[in-house]
């Protein structure tokens, strides 16, 4: 009986439904299994339950109430919805359909997928012409490898690009976390594009970025505004950039702009840097800066190259280094620098400069082929034909090496090794008078920077002019012109005048009155006075050979 009832019921529906010979409905009704209908409620239109299913274009949207707006292609459903496409799902607790403007709105734990993603939202306003999704409230979007929280999106199908006007959160498939405001995901090819403030924090770096954008697919990060990336194993090593890409698949970095790299208590400047994490190489062109504030030294020049498994960099191009001191500093110019650490030998750091080379110091200067400076304890080595000069002495050699107190700076000695030769000016009215001392090799002591005392050893001649000094008056009387011969030479310098005090070994010579002095003994073999080549500040390291 109930079911003659029911059958009874369903007719007389159908025959008041095509009594009323409705307009041609683009939203059509395909099942129900109870209708309802109240000229006072839902605008006389009717309430469906059971089993309800409409279909739009090849839409099918399933519910068990509705309440179908014929007239206006529009439906009102809830409890188990679900639309179901051929290419996505929407499932909530109420959704509204309307076909004539495409759009379907959806409330109450909205999950919306397709074949690429999917995203949970308390609302969500889906267009089915633009195939735009915006979803409001507790938004989770899931993605391959991704997941993004926020309280607002955009999803566009068409472009697969998810927009997240507002503030974010993302964890990636290795633990990787995002967050920020503003950002755009391609899902297609796997990019994002930050347009404001980001925060990322991975196992290996920590990102800071007011603008910057990632693709997975090619693995390059974009730098383009104001970027701090800091290494979580090492905070003390980070790069700060306003223009940089990174290849995380390659491992290369391009920066420009004069972006920052610090590092082990260092900082690396340049208006444009490569660097290779793979390999270790790293290159920098173009106004190069690189400052070691601990040591308190930079090197600027305008190309360097560094080699990380080999613990050394090169920089070329009006390069120089600068050491500086509690009252003085240390210049060094040369057409290659080169910095290196020994870490087998109490990780020494020395500089080396290549062709060319001109140091400046207050207290002495001069020129080389090639010198090498220790950092650590502040010797210098000087090849090739070096030229040095301090105070008003000359001193060449074949190899020079010097040394200085490590603790007050001052110079404490100098070794001359083959062709060892000391001039000093005994006067500077008078042109052709010169002490001078020579042999195979060569050490000078210094007093208050100045030559205290020298020792020549091997074929050593001195040559010195002899002066008495009223102590009243203070007027110097020439007594004499004093050329000696000796295996071994020891000398005093006081008041800028060679006195002998040891002679050894086949010693000979004579003092000449200045009368009788043989002008072919004035100057000594080899003598060339060079003061005029002098550095007499700072920037003169700088000079050309033909300045």
């Amino acid at each position: 009986m109930k079911l003659h009832i029911s059958i009874l019921m369903i007719f007389v529906s159908l025959m008041t439904l095509a009594q009323q010979t409705p307009k041609k409905s683009k939203l059509n009704l395909k099942n129900f299994d109870v209708a309802e209908r109240n000229p006072t409620d839902y605008e006389g239109n009717q309430l469906l339950h059971g089993n309800v299913m409409l279909e739009y274009n090849g839409d099918l949207l399933y519910c068990d109430s509705a309440v179908y707006y014929q007239n206006k292609d529009k439906a009102i459903v809830w409890s188990n919805v679900r639309l179901v496409s051929k290419d996505k799902t929407i499932t909530a607790k109420k959704m509204e359909y309307d076909a004539t403007t495409t759009i379907v709105k959806a409330w109450d734990n909205v999950k919306f997928k397709d074949a690429t993603s999917s995203v949970d939202a308390d609302f969500m306003e889906y267009n089915r012409t633009s195939e735009i999704a915006h979803a409001l409230g507790n938004v989770v979007v899931r993605s391959p490898g991704n997941n993004i929280d926020s309280n607002e999106i955009f999803y566009n199908r068409k472009s697969e690009t998810v927009t997240v006007p507002g503030n974010y959160k993302t964890i990636d498939a290795d633990g990787t976390i995002v967050e920020g405001k503003d950002v755009v995901y391609n899902v297609g090819n796997k990019s994002a594009v930050f347009n404001a403030e980001v925060y990322i924090t991975s196992k290996d770096y920590m990102i800071y970025s007011r603008k910057m954008t990632t693709n997975d697919k090619t693995g390059v990060t974009t730098f383009r505004d104001y970027s701090k990336i800091t290494s979580r194993k090492d905070p003390s090593q980070y790069v700060i950039t306003k223009d940089g890409d990174f290849n995380k698949k390659t491992g290369e970095a391009w920066l420009r702009n004069f972006s920052e790299i610090f590092y082990q208590g260092k900082k690396l400047t340049a208006k444009s840097i490569y660097v290779n994490e793979k390999t270790g190489y790293g290159k920098a062109t173009d106004s190069v800066f690189l400052d070691d504030p601990e040591q308190k030294m930079f090197i600027r020049g305008d190309f360097a190259e560094a080699f990380r498994n080999q613990d050394s960099a090169y920089v070329t191009k009006n390069a120089y280094a600068v050491r500086a001191f509690e009252k003085d500093s240390l210049y060094i110019h040369a057409d290659t620098l080169m910095v290196v650490r020994r870490p087998d030998k109490d990780s020494t750091t020395l500089v080396r400069a290549y062709h060319n080379a001109r140091f400046y110091k207050s207290n002495i200067n001069g020129k080389t082929d090639s010198l090498v400076y220790n950092r650590t304890n502040g010797e210098m080595e000087f090849h090739k034909d070096p030229l040095l000069f301090s105070g008003e002495n000359q001193i060449s050699g074949k190899f020079i090496k010097l040394y200085t107190n490590p603790k007050t700076n001052k110079l404490d000695s100098i070794n001359i090794l083959e062709n060892a030769f000391a001039i000093s000016k005994v006067d500077s009215l008078k042109e052709n008078e010169f002490n001078q001392i020579k042999g195979k090799d060569m050490t000078a002591i210094f007093y208050e920077d100045q030559i205290d005392f020298l020792r020549v050893v091997g074929n050593a001649v001195a040559l010195s002019y002899m002066d008495d000094e009223d102590e009243k008056t203070k007027v110097k009387e020439r007594y004499g012109i004093d050329i000696t011969y000796c295996g071994i030479i020891e000398a005093d310098v006081v008041s800028k005048q060679m006195e002998l005090i040891a002679c050894r070994i086949k010693a000979s010579g004579k003092t000449y009155p200045e009368s009788k002095f043989p002008e072919d003994l004035r100057y000594l073999p080899d003598f060339k006075w060079r003061f005029s080549e002098s550095l007499k500040k700072w920037q003169d390291i700088f000079q050309t050979k033909s300045d």
